[in-house]
């Protein structure tokens, strides 16, 4: 029986040509594939974190310790790390040493370092004064979390307890509803590093989600961006860019910028510069804090001209400036004329 000598067979060249197609293949899709299961092994590490924290609150409630308010975010971790596994407590002055980076990228893509996350307002809950604390959780999740000390969110044995779902990214730009919390959580909020800082070390941005999550609605502050920095001053110099705040009557919106002495005018400069800077988590620059910048003039950023509000009231409707022009301070501001507005926060 003869054989057959006419079956073909690929040549080392088409072998070649289709690895590398194969390869090219794999190059561009592989990094889609990575990415995709990445974004959902972190939302299910998110919404896993989330749920043990609810747990712990339930069981909090279950025993009264929910009826009551805290005075500060750490009497209130006090009471929850009896109900939850904890390897690490960080107060606000050492809240860096509870998280794995020294910087993150916030969700504006700015830079942001952890050891600034001091108060609720560092993590985008202004009224929340008391400070920040951070915990490393026994699965090695890292969280820095915020009490809200001012509000009405206490829960007894009996209350009504609603659970509730939250859409998080399983790649592929589609969202699956988890499992997530209930209503006993009302009362704080948290940043979480789901991934141990493996990176990208970065908040949500332009709708994509990275590896820091937050449980509600904590983000790390991206208005405190100081334009520059002297002694232990953030100055956001914000310059004539604010809008005026209406002080003709005690229903106006933002009204309470008008105090102590509200001048009456439709369009006040000085309420305006004071709701401006308390929009990015800062503070009208005080008299002193304006000598101290105005110590540091001629460096980088640091005015050189001009007038600017000091947050302190000389009369009714008048504010003491500082003039960077020279030494002078005059104390009859006109709260009805624009000045530049320097906003400070701690370094």
């Amino acid at each position: 029986m003869e054989r057959n000598s006419n079956k073909s067979a690929f040549t080392l060249a088409e072998v070649l040509i289709t690895l590398g197609v194969i390869g090219v293949v794999a190059a561009i899709t592989l990094p889609t594939v990575i990415a995709n299961i990445n974004e959902r092994v972190n939302s299910e590490r998110q919404a896993n974190i989330a749920q043990k924290i609810t747990q712990a609150m339930e069981q909090m409630r279950a025993h009264g310790l929910l009826n009551t308010k805290y005075a500060s975010t750490d009497a209130f971790v006090d009471e929850l790390q009896k109900y939850l596994k904890i390897a690490k407590r960080c107060d606000s002055e050492h809240i860096a040493d509870c998280w794995p980076t020294e910087k993150v990228t916030t969700s504006d893509g700015e830079e942001y370092e952890v050891s600034k996350a001091k108060t609720g307002a560092s993590l985008k809950h202004k009224n929340n004064k008391t400070g920040n604390v951070g915990l490393v959780l026994a699965d090695g999740a890292s969280l820095i979390m915020t009490y809200d000390e001012n509000g009405d969110n206490t829960l007894d044995v009996g209350s009504e307890v609603k659970a509730s779902r939250t859409p998080l990214p399983v790649g592929g730009g589609k969202m699956k509803d988890f499992p997530y919390t209930t209503s006993v959580t009302g009362a704080i909020d948290f940043v979480m590093d789901v991934n141990g800082g493996k990176g990208p070390n970065s908040e949500t941005i332009n709708g994509k989600y990275h590896d820091i999550r937050s449980f509600n609605g904590a983000q790390f502050a991206k208005g405190m961006t100081c334009s520059f920095e002297v002694e232990n001053l953030c100055v956001k110099n914000l310059g004539t860019t604010y809008s005026a705040v209406d002080c003709s009557n005690s229903s106006s919106p933002n009204y309470d910028y008008c105090k102590s002495k509200p001048s009456g005018y439709t369009n006040d400069y000085w309420a305006g510069a004071k709701k401006a800077c308390a929009d990015i988590d800062m503070h009208l620059a005080t008299r002193d804090e304006l000598r101290t910048i105005y110590a540091h003039k001629g460096e980088p950023n640091v005015p050189d001209t001009g007038y600017f509000w000091s947050s302190e009231e000389g009369w009714t409707n008048g504010v003491y400036l500082k003039s960077f022009d020279d030494t002078y301070e005059p104390y009859d501001g006109y709260k009805g004329t624009q000045y530049g507005a320097l906003c400070v926060g701690s370094k």
